[in-house]
């Protein structure tokens, strides 16, 4: 009976060494981090991107005059050609004025060609010796160029006085739809309201803007071209090419503006849709590519673990493009650094760690 007893209490024995054996060996496993060999890898990227559809041009009409609003010629959804008559303003003021002024011309121009003559006149008489005085002369010389010269500013006073009576006339400042209006006849205008008269649009050729997030905008789009779709038309997809960038990142959207046009002459799309774009876009150059969970992000800052003589070591970098559980950073790394493959401010600068290079 003893001799079993003493069995069974060996066969425990083995049997609780083997579990904490076991035990051990799982600790052991978990101490070791997964870690990776930093390298290369060509990045691209597929955005949408929210976006709007804006007139090629548009104009918001004022006058520059204090005036009443005689007739109004259009209506919103008119068809307008540049130089197109829209309005008929009336300011009595400026018509007086410019009577005024027409009759000052007259006057200032009747007492130069009087000077005029006076002076010519006694030009030719001072050919006869004796005949006139030099100072004679001088003083109707000096008269004649001041005539001369009221007669100059008398025209000038005119021509103002007829481009004030021009502005008279609201005209179009090119090809487009009349889309506001906001004045009837009778009414009062000057350039102070910040009511406009009218507002015109070009809608044959439209602006699609996309804010492009500053993580991409040093990145090459595939082509020229890019593919969008707007909610009145969610079914079908447009095609516009790329004319311009902004060329500065705006500071409260941390983007930047690229800006399509699109050929809208059938005029299928509307000024003022919103659209959805669909950017394709590659780096020029590789860039550093990692695990996105090898990427830790604190309140402060955002950084990768890097080994180095077992030890390890935190290493700021910023973010790029993120992709299929990869993101491509940028910092004080090489190509050949150890990573580990999960960063955590858990794990402190400058402790010791064990790793095996391989998956998660």
């Amino acid at each position: 009976m003893n001799r079993y007893i003493y069995l069974l209490m060996i066969g425990i024995s083995v049997w609780q060494f083997s579990c904490g054996r076991a035990e051990q060996q799982k600790v052991e496993t978990a101490d070791i981090r997964r870690a990776f060999v930093l390298g290369k890898e060509a990045v691209s990227a597929e955005l949408k991107l929210p976006a709007e559809l804006l007139p090629y041009e548009k104009s918001h009409i004022h006058t520059k005059l204090d005036a009443y609003v005689q007739r109004v010629l259009v209506d919103i959804g008119d068809q307008v050609r540049k130089g197109q008559v829209l309005a008929l303003l009336e300011a009595p003021e400026v018509k007086s004025k410019t009577a005024e002024a027409n009759a000052k011309l007259l006057e200032a121009e009747a007492k130069y060609r009087a000077a005029e003559d006076r002076y010519s006149r006694l030009l030719n008489a001072s050919k006869t010796e004796g005949a006139v005085s030099a100072g004679d002369i001088t003083a109707v010389k000096n008269t004649f160029q001041a005539d001369s010269a009221f007669w100059q500013a008398a025209k000038l006073m005119a021509q103002s006085y007829r481009e004030q009576q021009d502005y008279l006339n609201i005209r179009a400042p090119f090809d487009g739809i009349i889309t506001a209006r906001n004045v009837n006849a009778g009414d009062f205008v000057n350039q102070n309201q910040s009511r406009t008269m009218l507002t015109l649009e070009r809608p044959d050729k439209l602006r699609l803007r996309v804010h492009v997030p500053e993580a991409y905008v040093q990145t090459t789009p595939e082509s020229e071209g890019l593919s969008f779709t707007t909610d009145g038309l969610s079914n079908r997809a447009f095609e516009a090419v790329l004319a311009r960038k902004s060329g500065s990142i705006n500071p409260q959207t941390r983007t930047e503006t690229w800006e399509y046009e699109f050929d809208n002459t059938d005029g299928i799309l509307k000024p003022g849709m919103y659209a959805t774009a669909k950017l394709k876009l590659n780096r020029k150059e590789e860039s550093f590519v990692v695990p996105t969970a090898a990427v830790a992000t604190t309140l402060e800052k955002k950084f990768v673990i890097r080994v180095r003589d077992g030890f390890t070591e935190w290493v700021d970098v910023r973010t790029g493009i993120s992709k299929g559980g990869k993101t491509e950073i940028f910092g004080p790394v090489n190509a050949g650094d150890i990573l580990l493959s999960r960063a955590s401010d858990e794990l402190k600068q400058g402790q010791p760690v064990e790793y095996a290079v391989g998956g998660d």
